[in-house]
């Protein structure tokens, strides 16, 4: 063995001996004292990234947790990384940015697929993910009906967006989950709808909704054939 990994060798040993007196403490301020020391001695280590991770969301320092966690999953030292993407999400689900949690957890999930806390926590998220899109979308559908009940006649292009219509065109479901992220929409797809729109054979007359230059949802509302909102459904 040469100096240079002595030295290497005796200076982890140094930084864990750090971690493990910061592991024996129970104030909160002590802990992170000596798991600070550890990462001045060795900023990579990777017990006391994680432990200054934990120690950080319980202190309710929600950011800094994640700094901690996305160091210790840059480190690329853990093999494992079940236990840092589950703190993760667990810090992002604190902070309220549900998408970025089911997107961890799921991580997780592939270190330990079986794990019936991270299924469950996944469930969880996955429900809130999908409710708050589906009020989005309900939202969005009232305001481009209130637009046309204001509207004397409707002749703007304001279409879906092109996932919104793929998912329309080609999933049976595609009302409670077109908003799911990586649904499965192939680059033909998108490119199909693209095209449609880019040629406006997508408008109001083509629209499920679209009867004899009105719009059946509003019915007092005349619509130009041309015309679009977000509210189109491609007719069959």
């Amino acid at each position: 063995m040469n100096s240079k990994e002595v030295l290497k060798k005796e200076t982890a040993a140094v930084s864990n001996r750090y971690v493990l007196m910061g592991d024996k403490e129970t104030d909160p301020k002590k802990k992170e004292h000596y798991y600070r020391m550890a990462l001045e001695v060795e900023p990579k280590n990777v017990s006391a990234l994680n432990k200054m991770g934990l120690l950080s969301y319980h202190c309710g320092k929600f950011r800094e947790a994640i700094r901690f966690f996305d160091a210790v999953i840059g480190s690329g030292k853990v093999q494992n990384l079940y236990p840092i993407y589950f703190n993760k999400s667990m810090v992002l689900k604190e902070l309220r940015e549900y998408e970025a949690a089911l997107n961890y957890i799921t991580k997780a999930l592939t270190f330990d697929p079986k794990n019936p806390q991270a299924g469950a926590i996944r469930k969880e998220l996955q429900d809130i993910v999908d409710e708050k899109y589906r009020r989005q979308a309900e939202r969005e559908k009232q305001a481009a009906y209130s637009t046309l009940k204001k509207e004397k006649r409707y002749s703007s292009w304001d279409p879906p967006t092109i996932s919104t219509l793929a998912n329309i065109m080609y999933y049976k479901d595609w009302h409670l989950y077109k908003h799911r992220r990586n649904f499965g929409i192939t680059d033909e797809q998108r490119e199909k709808v693209a095209s449609k729109l880019a040629s406006k054979e997508f408008c109001c007359e083509r629209c499920n909704f679209y009867r004899k230059g009105m719009c059946k949802k509003k019915k007092n509302i005349q619509v130009d054939k041309e015309a679009i909102c977000k509210a189109f459904q491609p007719g069959d």
